[in-house]
This record gives C-alpha cells, structure tokens and sequence, in this order.
C-alpha cells in the first residue's frame, strides 16, 4: 500500500493519530477523535470476521453511536477504510508542484515520496498502516477501490509532470494548439510509464524494508536508482 503523502514532516513531529494538530479547533479535535475510534473497532471487527461480514451498526455500536451518527463521519463502511486515499493524487501533484522547477521528473518523484516514508518510518503508523494492508488485501471490494483511487492518483501526478515540462519548455515551441495537443499527449504517455515505475519501485521498497529490515528511505533509494540505472544502461548503448 502507498499511505498518502503528507508533507513529509519528521516521525517526531508527526502527531499521533489522535493527538492534537496546530490550529485545530476542538470540534475538529472531537470529530478526528470519534473518527480514530471508529477505525480502530472497525479494524479489530475486520480483522475478526472480515470486511464483508462486519456491518456499519456493529461498527456504531461498538463505539456507543448510533447507525445515524456513523455516517455523520463517514460516508460509508468502504469510506472509512480507503476515504484516506480520495484525495492522495491532489497531495501528490502538489508536493511536486513544490519542487525546484528545473528537477528532473525521477528526482521529483522520490522526494514526492517523503511524506510516504516518514509516515512508515513512525513505528505507531507503520503498525496501522500494516493492519489497514491486511484488511485491504482481504477484501475484493476494498482491493478495487484501492486500485481504482492508485490510479487516479497516478493521473493527477501525470497531468502535473506534463505542466512542469510544458512549463519548462523542454520540447520546444510548438506551433498552435494542435501541435501543443500532441505534444502533450505524447508526453502523458511517457510519464504514465514513469509514474507506474516510481509507484512499482515503491511497492517493492516496502516489501524490502519489512524484509531486510532496512529503513524504507533507504530502501526506495535503492529501488529507484536501480530503476534510473537501467534506463542509464539503455539510454548508452
């Protein structure tokens, strides 16, 4: 799983996820934290007797709610699983927005990936983040609403590699919008190979990290150079 992005602040400074946020109001706070709760019983009925076995008034009633307050939270049973993920490609395209103008795309995409890694580097989070794998993979439902979000998200960031280099002018001028147009296109085809390339090597950094017991920054590192050399090696024949 790809846990969103989020600024990549240090694990230290990571709040706990129920702990206080700057300029939080204490309605905020009181919502988040009825929220928490009802992860963490949702996660335990899960892991229990499985994501489709287990029904939003179980989950309610597990917290001292009503069925009606539930949905005040949540939109839905699959909502307060994956809604994490809703807007993880308007975080991403953001975080490389913020990037040096003239970084290389592969380099902009490993730092993107901050967020990612300090989030896991947190022991806490990486033990939620574990147990919210294990309940995603059990369930079909959830596996494709998973996917279905990867992938959005991977479009967004596409759409946000082909502003930077049009932006950047690297193709050159282009004579009229049909021109534009195709450049464009053509370069959409080409991030979207690259974008699923940074999503496979993390993917396998994860699995490295857990592995070798490596830290996951280290891992990726690993990964996305092995990546960059292979295209070094054919770029030179």
């Amino acid at each position: 799983m790809i846990e969103p992005a989020t600024g990549a602040p240090s694990p230290a400074q990571s709040p706990a996820p129920g702990g206080p946020r700057e300029g939080e109001s204490l309605r905020e706070r009181t919502r988040r934290a009825v929220q928490s709760e009802l992860i963490d019983a949702a996660q335990e009925l899960f892991a229990q007797r499985g994501y489709e076995a287990v029904t939003v008034d179980e989950i309610a009633e597990a917290v001292g709610i009503s069925r009606r307050s539930f949905f005040r939270y949540f939109g839905s049973k699959e909502a307060l699983v994956l809604g994490k993920y809703d807007r993880q490609g308007e975080s991403f395209a953001a975080l490389l927005a913020d990037r040096p103008a003239g970084e290389a795309p592969w380099a902009a995409l490993r730092r993107m990936f901050d967020g990612v890694v300090a989030y896991i580097s947190d022991p806490d989070l990486a033990v939620r983040a574990a147990e919210l794998d294990r309940v995603i993979q059990a369930s079909e439902t959830l596996r494709a609403g998973y996917l279905e979000r990867m992938e959005r998200s991977q479009r967004l960031i596409v759409a946000e590699l082909v502003r930077r280099e049009r932006e950047r002018g690297a193709a050159g001028a282009a004579t009229g919008h049909e021109a534009a147009d195709a450049t464009d296109a053509s370069r959409a085809l080409g991030y979207a190979a690259v974008v699923a390339a940074a999503f496979a090597a993390m993917s396998a950094a994860r699995r490295l990290a857990q592995e070798a017991g490596l830290p996951l920054g280290e891992a990726l590192d690993v990964a996305m150079g092995a990546v960059a050399a292979i295209r070094a090696d054919d770029t030179a024949v």
